[in-house]
């Protein structure tokens, strides 16, 4: 082959462009790439070998990367398990209404349900170790009572108005304790600490003074059953609660027999992360 020949089979071949960006013999824009204008004779394929070989490195190394990146991800951090671990007793805080059930009432003319009023409670939850189920303290509660109840019977009539203030012991270990079933639900095994209830009540009508109606006018009511709440059922997001009539006391002046009903909302919650000591 003649000189002539060998020169024209010569030729350029550009290995590597980005957009306008053409880097050539080891300058350029910098960007990484290998030269991009290499002149060699035919049968000569090393500037491609090359090309290949680094972007098989780049490409193993950027897989290891992603791979520790994900790993690293997916361990639980020790921030998270602390987090958990200090969120195992929670206090949760409930806005809470009440209605009244009254029966056995002089010739049944109160009998009924009633609006009695509106307050909160403070319930701490506190997980179980291992297998042992969940236990739940009464921390706080109270109710302030306003009951109107108008019973007439022939020409009798007679309103008695009940403005009260209900509340219980606070305690370090709640005013009572209960253990959190399957469902989320809570059974109070122990008596409320502490049930009174505190205020006045008043009575007018013919009948005042009679037949189990409490005296005509104004006066002191201080009351302090032996109070059990009833379970406490929970919905299915464990938001709310209703607990269902639940006895409270029977008195004769005025006579009735009272069944206390709860009906509670969450509206805040906390993490307890050192529960004082009770001495």
């Amino acid at each position: 082959m003649d000189d002539a020949s060998r020169g024209s089979s010569e030729a350029s071949f550009p290995l590597a462009r980005r957009g306008s960006d053409t880097v050539g013999n080891g300058t350029g824009s910098g960007h990484g790439f290998l030269a991009s204008s290499t002149t060699f004779r035919r049968g000569t394929i090393l500037a491609p070998s090359l090309d290949m070989n680094r972007r098989s490195m780049v490409s193993k190394s950027l897989t290891a990367l992603v791979a520790a990146f994900t790993a690293v991800a997916l361990l639980p951090t020790s921030d998270a398990v602390a987090a958990e671990d200090q969120c195992s007793i929670s206090d949760v805080d409930y806005a809470v209404v009440g209605r009244l059930q009254i029966k056995d009432t002089q010739f049944g003319a109160a009998d009924g349900v009633y609006p009695l009023g509106s307050g909160k409670a403070r319930v701490r939850f506190e997980r179980g170790a291992k297998d042992a189920p969940a236990t739940a303290r009464l921390m706080s509660y109270e109710l302030d009572n306003h009951l109107t109840v108008k019973a007439s019977f022939a020409f009798w009539s007679t309103t008695v108005v009940t403005e009260t203030h209900t509340k219980v012991e606070t305690a370090c270990e709640g005013a009572s304790t209960g253990s959190v079933g399957q469902g989320g639900d809570v059974v109070w095994n122990t008596p409320v600490l502490g049930y009174r209830s505190d205020g006045t009540i008043s009575c007018e009508g013919n009948v005042c003074g009679n037949f189990g109606a409490p005296a005509a006018g104004s006066a002191p009511l201080h009351e302090a059953p032996k109070m059990k709440f009833g379970p406490f059922h929970f919905s299915a997001d464990g938001k709310t609660f209703q607990m269902p009539y639940t006895f409270v006391s029977h008195s004769d002046s005025p006579h009735q027999t009272s069944m206390l009903g709860l009906g509670g909302r969450e509206i805040g919650r906390s993490c307890v992360t050192a529960p004082l000591a009770c001495q």
